[in-house]
């Protein structure tokens, strides 16, 4: 089955970010058939500052967040966090959890 992967990341503004998940090797599952979401908020309950782009492979799935959007985003917050499911008709599975701390891009002030 599906470990969920609890990460804390880095995002520089400015510079396109990604997450990778792979199905661990000795599993027979796919993605085939599922979608994928991942969300930065600054807390669970709060509304989505950024949601990432997902691209699903055979066994991996990645979630891009392009630098032109973060360089464009005023960050009053530096500490988020995220989380990132995969999803089908019939299951959802919560695949990674963790912090963001946003590094501002010098370059803008």
């Amino acid at each position: 089955g599906w470990l969920m992967v609890k990460h804390d990341f880095e995002l520089h503004q400015g510079q396109d970010f990604r997450i990778i998940y792979e199905v661990p090797s000795d599993s027979d599952m796919t993605l085939n058939g599922f979608q994928g979401v991942c969300k930065i908020r600054k807390r669970h309950d709060e509304g989505v500052i950024f949601e990432l782009e997902p691209t699903i492979e055979d066994k991996r799935i990645t979630f891009t967040l392009l630098g032109k959007i973060t360089a464009k985003k005023q960050i009053i917050n530096r500490n988020l966090m995220y989380d990132a499911f995969i999803f089908n008709d019939t299951n959802s599975i919560k695949i990674g959890i963790g912090k963001i701390t946003v590094i501002p891009d010098i370059s803008m002030h």
